[in-house]
């Protein structure tokens, strides 16, 4: 019952004690302290599950079905297949060789191989040849098809882990200095003639033809070509024409008098060597003469389909990708079973239009 104290009437309220509320706000925090660390733990015990799984999916998807407990290879089919033999090159042939890999590809099954294509996908992504040669020595591959370019000079002989040679088939230029076994590639004397024959039409609709082939008819394999080349010529009736052969930087100050000529209507190039081929695209993409020059050109770099799609390039003559892979894929396996191979072999050519 209410009090009343000097007639005023009073309730008794009860008070919590300011110590004893401190301790419950105390204890409040810490439980709330306790249970977002649980949801921590939580948290990182899911997202840990979350990337075991991934990690288990990854390896039973894409590692486990190419290689069992015994080291043996499989194919997109399960089928188990005994070798393994690596394309590799380098991004400014990725295309060619994503051919040539097609090629080796197509008798994987007959030589119970699988064949890993390796190459960067982009310029600024590439890495040296040798360190792709490295790369297929450490996964103790079978055999090896390398694209060898310009720059390259030498290569490190590839070894696997016990000491056994893996064998390594180069296409693309000849370095005597790399340990192949077998080379695929032009043959000088037969190449000259087949640029003479695929430029005859180019040179006969044109008044002046200009031939370069900048410091290399020195080269015994070059000085072939171009006699070759020449003979062809001659026996073709085209007197109009003449053969560049000093430097780079010479030869180009000759093809811009020669476009800048006004007696010379009706000009046409033949290229002989890619490097030939990638300097006059540039030149003819910096002047006026682009569209009024026929130009064959000779390569297998990408930049050059490039300017064969844009009509720079007339025609593009160039190595048959597809068979050099078929070719380099009976060499290994000729090597594997008799313990020798060609040393050099002719590839065959190809020969696109702009149109």
């Amino acid at each position: 019952m209410p009090n009343t104290i000097f007639g005023i009437r009073s309730s008794v309220v009860s008070k919590t004690p300011k110590n004893e509320r401190n301790m419950i706000s105390w204890k409040n925090m810490k439980n709330t302290r306790r249970l977002n660390n649980k949801q921590i733990l939580l948290m990182m015990f899911i997202l840990a599950a979350i990337f075991i799984v991934l990690s288990l999916c990854l390896f039973f998807f894409r590692i486990l079905p190419r290689l069992n407990s015994q080291g043996g290879f499989f194919d997109t089919t399960g089928n188990e297949r005994k070798h393994h033999i690596l394309v590799v090159g380098q991004a400014d042939n990725s295309a060619f060789l994503n051919q040539v890999f097609e090629g080796a590809s197509s008798l994987s099954e007959q030589f119970n191989s699988v064949v890993e294509f390796r190459a960067p996908s982009l310029q600024a992504e590439n890495t040296s040849l040798q360190s792709l040669i490295d790369y297929a020595a450490c996964v103790n591959c079978d055999g090896i098809i390398a694209y060898v370019n310009s720059q390259v000079t030498s290569l490190k002989k590839p070894v696997k882990a016990d000491g056994t040679e893996i064998p390594l088939i180069t296409i693309g230029h000849y370095v005597a200095e790399i340990p192949q076994i077998s080379f695929i590639g032009n043959n000088y004397s037969n190449l000259g003639r087949q640029l003479a024959i695929e430029s005859e039409e180019i040179a006969k609709r044109s008044d002046r033809t200009i031939v370069v082939v900048s410091g290399n008819s020195s080269i015994p394999n070059y000085g072939n070509m171009v006699n070759n080349f020449v003979t062809y010529y001659r026996t073709a009736g085209i007197k109009d024409y003449e053969i560049l052969d000093k430097s780079e930087k010479e030869n180009i100050e000759r093809i811009k008098e020669v476009l800048r000529d006004p007696e010379v209507k009706k000009p046409s190039i033949v290229c002989l060597t890619e490097e030939d081929t990638i300097n006059v695209v540039y030149v003819l993409t910096s002047s006026s003469f682009a569209h009024k020059t026929e130009v064959l050109g000779f390569g297998e770099n990408e930049t050059l389909e490039i300017y064969l799609k844009k009509g720079i390039l007339s025609k593009l003559v160039s190595l048959d990708p597809g068979k050099m892979g078929r070719t380099a894929m009976m060499e290994l396996f000729e090597y594997r079973t008799k313990g020798y191979a060609n040393s050099y072999i002719s590839a065959d050519i190809r020969v696109r239009t702009s149109k």
